[in-house]
């Protein structure tokens, strides 16, 4: 396990408290016409396209909750588990009403509190690009879900404009005088942490390669997005 220090916080630490602070705001973002709403029918058409309700789904890296209660909704028996106990503080409040299982998991996790082969779909949202052990997880998910389950999940599109703008931005902010000056002003200073702590930003082939160590293999990856939309969405199949 990573040793933590105040001084010299962990990848984990630093993600969770970044979400942490955005939690109380976070289910505004999925709203009617708010940015993030589109996630819910996205991610719910992908994942029916190969599992059908009442598949079990995992929601690794749920936020507060949206994504989760979206698959509930359409009859999914859904487990939502996340680092940013905040967020999960917020889930558990805001969908009371549900059977969703919550499950906050420790910072530094190495095995996650699920069975071999319990569900047939997983999802993750935004969270790909924030994780320290790319392997340990493929390997954790390719663990928890049946063969022939099914791992849906969402990464940079470094083909967007919006990418390519966040690279100019973290290139130019690595001058240290500018560093300095920009992480004076609060707002900045929260968007230099996002783009420091969002490192893992690859080409879909890349993402397919490093998946393919752990038994996954290509579904789709959605080419539509590809200009429209900074996100990419990856389905991947767990190979028996």
């Amino acid at each position: 396990m990573a040793k933590v220090t105040n001084n010299n916080p962990s990848q984990s630490e630093s993600v969770r408290d970044l979400f942490n602070k955005r939690a109380t705001a976070w289910s505004e973002l999925y709203r009617e016409n708010q940015k993030l709403v589109w996630r819910l029918e996205e991610f719910r058409a992908s994942v029916s396209r190969y599992v059908v309700p009442p598949a079990h789904a995992l929601d690794f890296g749920c936020g507060a909750g949206n994504l989760a209660t979206c698959l509930h909704e359409y009859g999914y028996h859904v487990t939502a588990c996340d680092i940013a106990e905040n967020m999960i503080a917020e889930a558990r409040q805001a969908f009371a009403r549900t059977d969703i299982e919550w499950v906050n998991l420790p910072i530094e996790w190495r095995r996650l509190p699920f069975a071999d082969n319990a569900f047939d779909a997983v999802i993750a949202s935004s969270v790909f690009e924030y994780l320290a052990d790319l392997d340990l997880v493929f390997g954790e998910l390719a663990r928890v879900l049946r063969p022939g389950g099914v791992l849906v999940f969402s990464v940079p599109n470094m083909k967007h404009g919006e990418r390519k703008f966040e690279q100019w931005i973290g290139q130019l902010a690595a001058q240290p005088w500018i560093h300095r000056l920009a992480r004076s002003i609060t707002t900045v200073r929260n968007y230099l942490d996002y783009l420091r702590l969002s490192r893992n930003r690859f080409s879909p082939g890349v993402w397919e390669q490093r998946a393919a160590v752990h038994r996954f293999s290509s579904y789709r990856t959605d080419a539509d997005t590809l200009v429209k939309r900074p996100l990419l969405l990856i389905s991947l199949r767990k190979m028996p």
